[in-house]
């Protein structure tokens, strides 16, 4: 009986009732992703994309979170952003609008 009333309660308030019990995955890895060593996040990318090769209905809710790449990442992505930003002579002053520039500008992939 308490049950049904909280969970009537927490669909009254528009809150959803949340499990005591841990569930490490994923949403660790979101949040200390950025603090990895160069090594250890590439090869967590190069699982995540084995992972992203399984059958879709296999895989866990956290697998399937943590998998999609952003479109924005591709190098190709870049590499036009950096046309774009040339283009229309974005930081003409020290940036990669500037005459003799020799930075990579946008592009972050290998």
């Amino acid at each position: 009986m308490f049950r049904r009333v909280a969970v009537r309660s927490a669909q009254l308030s528009g809150r959803r009732l949340q499990s005591t019990v841990a569930v490490p995955g994923a949403t660790q890895v979101e949040q200390s992703f950025i603090a990895l060593p160069k090594e250890d996040q590439k090869k967590v990318i190069t699982d995540l994309s084995e992972i992203m090769k399984q059958d879709w209905t296999k895989i866990s809710m956290e697998d399937k979170r943590a998998s999609p790449k952003s479109r924005t990442l591709t190098k190709e992505w870049q590499e036009e952003s950096n046309r774009i930003a040339k283009e229309k002579k974005i930081n003409p002053i020290h940036g990669i609008s500037s005459e003799g520039y020799t930075g990579k500008g946008f592009v972050q992939s290998d």
